[in-house]
């Protein structure tokens, strides 16, 4: 039997009535939670768009001034090898066979040298570095010996430069300081040089022959002299000077 209208309105069956309510707000707060999730995933979305379109805007920009870096510094280093080599083709000029070995600098070599400092003040190390042996050699020829020493020991004290042209550096200063600088100074800057490991091992160990000749110590200068030419590794001329070296000193011994 349905309940009394007077029951109904006035609110003495709820059971009906207030479940049909909550039905409905649930509802509502469902559909309010759906539209939130839907809007932070979109809002995530937009934000996660955004960062992929400049991160790629990034990668890209990078990429870009690295190839741009790449191609200034290869054509820097091409700048600079044809400068160097139209400098070393200067330097390479010889003097007229009649002026004879210990002639001045020819006028392309006194240009060489100038040619050779501007690529030693602005190149990369490599460039500045042979540039700087190179300008040692023609200084040494045109008796401007300060300088060539000067430029030697720069080489081998700079720690940007190639170790094995540190080692000519020592090597160089060795030999054009052999007959007037203190003998210990000279073997110790040669020490480094003398270890099997050193490429210039065999011209060091030549080196340090003719100091001990200076200081007297034939013995020691002998048995240098004598690894040397029986070295396999060493060139045909290391070989060949340590030979004739040792023969002077037999014939200086027997009086021959």
């Amino acid at each position: 039997m349905a309940p009394p209208l007077w029951s109904a309105a006035s609110g003495l069956v709820p059971d009906q009535g207030e479940g049909n309510a909550g039905d409905v707000v649930e509802d509502i707060f469902s559909e309010i939670d759906g539209d939130l999730r839907a809007e932070r995933n979109a809002v995530r979305n937009r934000r996660l768009a955004i960062l992929g379109l400049v991160l790629l805007v990034v990668v890209g920009a990078a990429v870009g001034v690295w190839q741009y870096l790449a191609y200034r510094q290869t054509a820097r280093a091409a700048s600079f090898a044809a400068a160097y080599f139209d400098a070393q083709q200067d330097a390479d000029t010889a003097p007229p066979a009649a002026a004879g070995p210990d002639a001045a600098l020819t006028p392309e070599q006194v240009r060489a040298r100038s040619e050779f400092a501007a690529i030693a003040a602005r190149a990369p190390d490599g460039f500045a570095t042979l540039s700087r042996l190179r300008m040692a050699a023609l200084a040494w020829r045109a008796n401007d010996h300060a300088a060539a020493l000067a430029l030697w020991d720069r080489i081998a004290r700079d720690g940007a430069a190639d170790a094995d042209l540190r080692g000519l550096g020592d090597l160089l200063w060795v030999q054009h300081s052999a007959d007037d600088a203190e003998p210990g100074l000279l073997k110790t800057r040669l020490r480094d040089l003398l270890k099997p490991e050193s490429p210039w091992h065999t011209l060091a160990l030549e080196t340090d022959a003719l100091i001990d000749l200076r200081t007297g110590d034939v013995a020691g200068a002998r048995q240098k002299l004598t690894t040397v030419s029986q070295d396999p590794a060493a060139s045909e001329s290391e070989r060949g000077r340590a030979s004739g070296l040792l023969d002077t000193l037999d014939t200086s011994k027997t009086g021959g």
